[in-house]
């Protein structure tokens, strides 16, 4: 029996040992895979407000490009009714300041 205890407390102690140190290695993992998941999501969050920029600028442009149409499109008008009705005196002072007008297209949001 006093041979059983030493024997015992020999095994047991190298045991707790390993599993003691296999429980901190796998905290220290855990920090390490917090730490890059939380890097992870503020890329992600980088990401997603680099989209929404983006989305919005596109959004924009689209904005810029419908204005320009319309004002293509009201400018062919009006010389379309300027030649139907002759536009004499109209005709002169367009070409006296280059043929060009200038529109003011409200802009929509």
């Amino acid at each position: 029996m006093r041979f059983l205890v030493p024997l015992f407390v020999f095994l047991a102690v190298p045991a707790f040992h390993s599993a003691l140190s296999a429980s901190i290695e796998s905290a220290e993992k855990e920090e390490a895979v917090a730490k890059h998941d939380g890097l992870t999501k503020l890329q992600e969050i980088d990401q997603l407000e680099f989209e929404a920029a983006q989305k919005n600028e596109a959004a924009q442009l689209n904005v810029t490009e419908e204005q320009k149409e319309v004002a293509r499109y009201v400018e062919e008008r009006v010389e379309a009714e300027n030649d139907n009705t002759g536009g004499g005196g109209n005709s002169d002072s367009a070409a006296a300041r280059g043929g060009k007008r200038s529109f003011s297209v409200p802009v929509v949001t």
